[in-house]
């Protein structure tokens, strides 16, 4: 079974000036809820997050200006090689989508690198790796 990366027509996007992507407000409330499981050189869980637009993957600083939300910091993701600001997940119609955001070790999709800021529809059962940090999504 071989694995197919779709990428999105949105393309070299910067985090903060992306407009809103139109949404079917049916799709968005079946895809908005996912279960994320985590698995990091510290510790291993499972985490819902609300995606209503995008969503910021990375890790916290120790100084608190860096906020995402899914912090993999309590995953390892300090030596696990996470960026502070390593990827976003996002909605793209009924799609949902995970953009590397120019990442220092980089996003990895079933296996397969991510080129930074394309976005590549996502399904489920995925797996992604932020740096050693890997998540599979349900939805």
């Amino acid at each position: 079974m071989g694995v197919i990366l779709t990428k999105s027509n949105h393309s070299n996007i910067e985090v903060g000036t992306q407009r809103a992507p139109q949404q079917n407000p049916m799709a968005s409330h079946f895809l908005q809820r996912l279960s994320l499981m985590i698995t990091g050189d510290k510790r291993t869980g499972t985490t819902q997050l609300n995606l209503s637009e995008r969503a910021i993957i990375g890790r916290s600083s120790d100084s608190g200006d860096t906020q995402p939300e899914l912090d993999l910091a309590p995953y390892g993701g300090a030596s696990g090689g996470v960026s502070r600001i390593h990827a976003a997940l996002g909605l793209d119609g009924e799609h949902v989508y995970v953009e590397d955001l120019n990442s220092t070790s980089g996003t990895r999709l079933n296996g397969l690198p991510l080129t930074p800021h394309e976005q590549y529809r996502l399904r489920s059962q995925d797996e992604l790796e932020f740096g050693r940090v890997r998540v599979v999504v349900r939805f």
